[in-house]
């Protein structure tokens, strides 16, 4: 047979085949089978659209978008909460510290302007009173109402008619720069600079330091023991609130009528309120003694913080070269090296969610 005979009758062959198919599956599926075997250009674009297209993901990807974005907001918000409600007190205390530091540092400049001799001269009334005072037993040692005492006997502290210091003229005339300050405590390692006032009464702690009405005034000399007190756990000031942070060989200073005293702290101890035996002059000693209250949060105890005095500059430096307040040094550093990692976390946050936006592109998609 020859080929041209052998290829008609494969073709008739193949022609039956098909028509018997077209009539095995009828006229739907025949036409089905139609457009599956087309290969238009139009529908197979469709198909192809109809199979790549991931609008419904890309719209799931924008709804979790959104959800990430408020809870970022949310997350905000309370981030800027918490540093409002921790944030306002230390914005306080540093507010107060300034004012307070800049109360001792004008108690200072009014001395320095004084004519000679008139600094030296208040120097030796004070170191007159403190030789009296030495002789008389000290028969008086504080308030009538206890400093550190919110309500004693239904009396405040804060009224001045409590205060024995305020009714002792020769008291409040010795040493007095103008407003009732005398002179002003420096402690370099817990950063205490506060003007140091007449008396224990309120309204002298809720300005500053106050002297102990009763103690030797803080001069120095052989056989004298000025006490200083101070408030703790003000919201609005730090004051002392840091003293319990003081350790045996720490320094302090006192700046009185233009000098400087430096004293090291040899013992520290806690006290009943009406123990005052820590508090008397010891006869040969030039001592200063830091009271504040104790337990923190509390006033059931007193907090002493004792030094003797040392020479400037040796055996100890002066207040601008003593060892500084770490701990605050440390705060910054930290404050300071959060604000570049919060920007980095802010960054790689948006990084990590940029392939999302290629997403986005197939809602523009063709369907």
């Amino acid at each position: 047979m020859s080929w041209s005979a052998r290829w008609s009758g494969c073709a008739h062959s193949w022609r039956d085949g098909a028509g018997a198919m077209a009539r095995t599956l009828g006229p739907t599926n025949g036409k089905s089978l139609g457009r599956s075997a087309t290969t238009g250009p139009g529908r197979t674009d469709q198909d192809f659209a109809h199979v790549i297209d991931v609008s419904d993901q890309a719209r799931r990807h924008r709804r979790l978008r959104r959800r990430l974005l408020l809870m970022r907001l949310a997350v905000c918000v309370m981030a800027l909460v918490t540093i409002g409600v921790g944030g306002y007190p230390l914005a306080l205390q540093y507010q107060s510290d300034r004012r307070l530091e800049s109360a001792a540092s004008q108690a200072a400049q009014t001395v320095a302007e004084w004519p000679y001799p008139q600094a030296e001269e208040s120097l030796a009334a004070a170191s007159a009173y403190n030789e009296r005072l030495v002789q008389s037993g000290q028969p008086v040692m504080g308030e009538a109402v206890d400093p550190f005492a919110r309500v004693q006997g239904g009396s405040q502290a804060s009224n001045e008619e409590d205060s024995q210091a305020s009714g002792d003229e020769e008291y409040q005339s010795l040493l007095d720069t103008g407003g009732g300050v005398m002179g002003s405590i420096l402690i370099p390692g817990i950063s205490v600079n506060l003007p140091i006032y007449h008396g224990t009464s309120e309204s002298a702690l809720a300005s500053g330091a106050g002297h102990l009405y009763g103690s030797s005034l803080p001069v120095g000399g052989e056989s004298t023991h000025a006490v200083i007190t101070g408030h703790r756990g003000l919201v609005e000031a730090l004051m002392f609130t840091r003293l319990d942070e003081m350790k045996v060989g720490d320094l302090f200073y006192i700046e009185v009528m233009g000098e400087t005293l430096g004293y090291r702290v040899d013992r520290i101890t806690v006290i009943e309120p009406d123990d005052t035996s820590q508090l008397r002059i010891v006869e040969g000693e030039d001592r200063v003694t830091l009271m504040t209250c104790a337990p923190y949060g509390a006033n059931t105890h007193r907090l002493l913080v004792s030094g003797v005095r040392q020479e400037i500059p040796m055996p100890i430096p002066d207040p601008q070269d003593a060892p500084g307040d770490v701990r605050t040094l440390v705060a910054w550093a930290v404050a300071v090296a959060a604000i570049p990692g919060l920007v980095f976390a802010v960054i790689f946050s948006r990084r990590r969610t940029a392939p999302w936006r290629q997403i986005r592109h197939a809602s523009h998609w063709p369907r």
